[in-house]
């Protein structure tokens, strides 16, 4: 008995029903009208449950409009920039992102980290893009586009070397960190003698901050009777979108500090009280360039010329970034008999594990306690 057809698609027959599906009418296609009614019963039954199907909705399509329309509103400009810049680096450009949402499976994402992996993208990097997906899955979860997060836990692996890289992980923990040595101090404060950012860096020795906040520090955050720096404000530069999310630039704005823990008061030494005594007051903002809050990225641009100068200059003088000023201050404490406790509330960290990397820089310690097994082994 011939197969009852009603349409040719694509050179193919089909039989074709018209039915209505929430509001609309759409069209199903099947070998015979039996075939065609049940993917028609079957749409109705996932529409009724909640369940979207459009096959356009791809995470290339859907990722994007998330991050603009949803999660910016949960997130801070930075870390939407961050987001932003792994899913157009390392989501848009692979085949994973269109593949239709609906279809992608905790197998199909593994695929995708093993893709990644081989395409050298690091253990770090593709944890991160990770974190972003299990997010983005588990709007698309309670949207009802797919039934299952595929990235929940348990389900997907992170892949990373199976060698373990011994010399690496032993520099780590010999100094996980970099600063500057008592001895570089004179040399660093001396190339910055005549710069416009003398004080900035005299600052961040002195004081441990961070530079977004030494940046977005005012007047106001600085109570001289009492000598202390209330730390309130923390100044970012992030990316510029448009309504479509397309990146159209950057710009600088006050914020909250990093984390909760760094609000919080800093007593001022003599050293910092004098420098801030003699500071003009040419703005709401204590630290200026040319009567103007200072920018960001020109700091970051003076500061790494100068350094890359010194370090060319000096044989054993290497480039360090502006943030190892804050290790140099925590370091230098140390050294001087500070305990480890004050350290960690000065440096404004939450938990002790934080500020207990900068024991690093005294191995003569493990030494002196482990010598003490020696009475064991006498006679």
């Amino acid at each position: 008995m011939a197969v009852k057809t009603n349409c040719i698609k694509n050179g193919v027959p089909y039989y074709r029903i018209h039915r209505k599906i929430n509001g609309k009418y759409e069209d199903f296609y099947g070998k015979n009208k039996s075939d065609a009614e049940d993917q028609y019963y079957e749409r109705k039954k996932e529409a009724e449950s909640g369940i979207i199907q459009t096959k356009e909705i791809t995470t290339r399509t859907l990722l994007h409009k998330w991050l603009f329309t949803v999660k910016k509103h949960e997130i801070k400009e930075s870390t939407l920039e961050k987001y932003e810049g792994n899913f157009r680096n390392h989501i848009e450009p692979f085949a994973f992102s269109d593949i239709p949402i609906k279809k992608i499976s905790s197998l199909v994402v593994q695929d995708y980290y093993n893709t990644l992996f081989e395409k050298k993208r690091s253990t770090e990097k593709i944890t991160d893009i990770h974190k972003l997906l299990h997010q983005f899955f588990i709007y698309c979860e309670k949207g009802g586009y797919i039934v299952k997060n595929p990235c929940g836990k348990g389900l997907v692996k992170i892949p990373k070397d199976k060698d373990i890289d011994v010399d690496e992980i032993i520099d780590k923990k010999m100094l996980p960190f970099d600063y500057f040595r008592e001895d570089e101090l004179p040399i660093l404060r001396e190339a910055f003698k005549d710069n416009k950012y003398k004080d900035v860096v005299d600052f961040a020795i002195g004081t441990g901050m961070r530079q977004g906040e030494i940046i977005g520090l005012k007047w106001v955050h600085l109570n001289f009777e009492k000598r202390e720096i209330y730390v309130k404000n923390n100044t970012t530069r992030t990316a510029t979108f448009n309504d479509k999310g397309i990146k159209t630039g950057y710009k600088t704005k006050d914020g909250t500090p990093k984390t909760e823990s760094s609000i919080d008061i800093i007593p001022m030494s003599n050293s910092i009280y004098n420098l801030l005594r003699r500071l003009p007051h040419t703005s709401e903002y204590v630290f200026t360039a040319n009567g103007h809050q200072i920018d960001k990225k020109d700091l970051e641009k003076v500061w790494r010329k100068i350094l890359l100068r010194l370090s060319n200059e000096r044989k054993n003088f290497k480039y360090r970034k502006f943030h190892d000023l804050r290790h140099t201050f925590a370091v230098i404490l140390l050294l001087h008999g500070t305990d480890l406790y004050t350290i960690m509330k000065l440096l404004r960290h939450k938990k002790i594990s934080s500020t207990e990397m900068y024991l690093a820089v005294l191995p003569e310690s493990k030494n002196k306690y482990i010598n003490k097994l020696n009475k064991i082994f006498k006679n």
